[in-house]
C-alpha cells in the first residue's frame, strides 16, 4: 500500500511564484554591489591618487577650515665634515711641490722645525751606497736652500734633530755604529756624546738632553739620556732579551714616550721624574706624541698592523695595514700600500695625498708640513712636500 506525501505551503504564495522572483532579486543585489564599487572608486580611490600625485601624504592631518596649509620641510643631506677641509676636491698638482737640490743626488732623514725642512744630503759612492756629508736647510716659503757642513768622522749624517741651540745627529759608519754628536748652533762647536758600536740609533732632543735607544749587545738594548752641557749620561731602561727594545722612542717637551721592557706604553717626565703607564690592551710599537694625542702601531710595520691614537683618554683605531706614520701639528700622516694618507683627529676625516697612478714613500711630517718621496719611477728620487692646513 502506497503512502502519499502531502506538501503544505507555509508562505503567502506558492513555491512556484517564489522561484520566479529569485532571478530579479539577484540582479538587484548585483546592481547594489556594482554601485558600491563605483562609489568607492570615485569617492575614495580617485581622490587618494590625486593627492599622491600632488605629493600629499594620505596620513597627513587635515588642514582646519580657514587656516593656511603649512608646507612640509624639504629634507637636507647630512653634512659631510670632509667638505670643510681645504683638501676637499683640491687639485694635488697645484698644492704639492718638488724639492730640488741640484748640488746633490740624494737626501734623507728630513726634520721639520720652525717652518723649515732640514735633511742630510750627499751623493752615491762607488760601492753603491750614499755618503750624506752636509746638512741642508730648505725654506718652503721662499723655495731656497742653504748648507751647513757638520763634522763627520765616519761617513754620513743621519737623523738630524734641531732646536734653537743644538743640532744632534748620528755620525754613522756604513756598516752601522758611529757616534752620537751634539753641535752648538751658536759657537759651531761639536761634542761627541757617545760612541756607538751596533746599529743606527736615532737621537731626539729634549732641551739640553739627548734621548736614544741603542743596541749594546746581542740581546740587549738600552734607553739612554745624556745631558749635553755636562756630558753625563744615564741608562733609563735596560731591555734584556726583550723585543720592545726595537721600538723607537719619542720626545715631546719634557717627556719621553717609549715601550717598557714589559711592553707597556710609558710616559716619563724626566725633570719631574714622573713615570706614567698608559694602558692600551694591545701590542705597542713606535709611539709618538704631538701634545694633543699619542699614536702607536700594533705591530712592527706589517700589513696586519693597525695604527691607533689615544685622544681624550680614548683609544681609537685610525687605519689598518700601516707601514709607517708621522704626526703633524693637527694631523696624522701614514703610508698604506704605497699610498700616503692624512687623517684629521678633530673629525675623523681621511684624505689620500698620493696622486693617481703614482706610488710614494712617506719621509716625515711636522708642524703643518708633509714630506715624501715619489717612487713611481725607480730610476730617480723625487722629493715632494705640501702644506696641511
Amino acid at each position: 500500500m502506497k503512502h502519499e506525501r502531502h506538501y503544505r505551503s507555509t508562505g503567502g504564495g506558492s513555491g512556484f511564484n517564489r522561484f520566479r522572483i529569485a532571478p530579479y532579486f539577484q540582479i538587484f543585489v548585483g546592481l547594489l554591489i556594482l554601485a558600491a564599487v563605483i562609489g568607492f572608486l570615485y569617492y575614495v580611490v580617485y581622490p587618494l591618487s590625486c593627492n599622491l600625485a600632488k605629493g600629499i601624504s594620505p596620513f597627513a592631518s587635515p588642514t582646519p577650515v580657514g587656516s593656511t596649509p603649512i608646507p612640509s620641510p624639504t629634507p637636507s643631506p647630512t653634512p659631510d665634515p670632509a667638505q670643510d677641509h681645504p683638501l676637499y676636491r683640491s687639485d694635488l698638482t697645484d698644492i704639492q711641490k718638488e724639492i730640488v737640490i741640484p748640488e746633490y743626488q740624494y737626501l734623507a732623514d728630513p726634520f721639520i722645525y720652525d717652518g723649515k725642512i732640514f735633511f742630510s744630503v750627499g751623493n752615491y759612492t762607488q760601492d753603491g751606497t750614499s755618503s750624506l756629508i752636509r746638512l741642508c736647510t730648505y725654506d718652503p716659503s721662499t723655495d731656497s736652500h742653504s748648507f751647513l757642513s757638520l763634522p763627520v768622522k765616519y761617513k754620513s749624517i743621519r737623523f738630524p734633530c734641531i732646536n734653537d741651540k743644538w743640532i744632534t745627529y748620528l755620525d754613522a759608519a756604513s756598516s752601522g755604529g758611529g757616534r752620537i754628536v751634539a753641535y752648538d748652533r751658536m759657537s759651531g762647536q761639536e761634542k761627541t756624546l757617545k760612541i756607538v758600536h751596533f746599529g743606527m740609533p736615532q737621537p731626539f732632543l729634549m732641551n739640553n738632553i739627548v734621548i736614544w735607544m741603542e743596541r749594546t749587545g746581542q740581546n740587549r738594548d738600552k734607553l739612554f739620556a745624556c745631558d749635553i752641557e755636562t756630558g753625563e749620561s744615564v741608562t733609563l731602561e735596560i731591555f734584556e732579551g726583550s723585543e720592545y727594545g726595537m721600538s723607537t722612542p719619542c720626545v715631546y717637551e719634557d717627556t719621553v714616550y717609549y715601550v717598557s721592557p714589559e711592553g707597556k706604553l710609558t710616559a716619563w717626565n724626566l725633570p719631574l721624574n714622573e713615570k706614567k703607564i698608559i694602558n692600551t690592551d694591545t701590542y705597542v710599537h713606535d709611539p709618538k706624541c704631538n701634545g694633543k694625542l699619542i699614536a702607536y702601531l700594533s705591530g712592527n710595520h706589517g700589513e696586519d698592523c693597525i695604527l691607533y691614537m689615544i685622544k681624550d683618554e680614548k683609544i681609537i683605531p685610525v687605519a689598518e695595514g700601516v707601514h709607517s706614520y708621522y704626526l703633524g701639528q693637527n694631523f696624522i700622516s701614514y703610508n698604506r700600500y704605497d699610498k700616503n694618507y692624512v687623517y684629521f683627529p678633530v673629525d675623523g676625516t681621511t684624505f689620500c695625498t698620493t696622486r693617481n697612478l703614482e706610488t710614494s714613500m712617506l719621509l716625515g711630517a711636522g708642524e703643518n708640513i708633509l714630506i715624501w718621496m715619489d717612487v713611481t719611477w725607480r730610476d730617480k728620487d723625487i722629493c715632494e712636500y705640501m702644506y696641511i692646513n
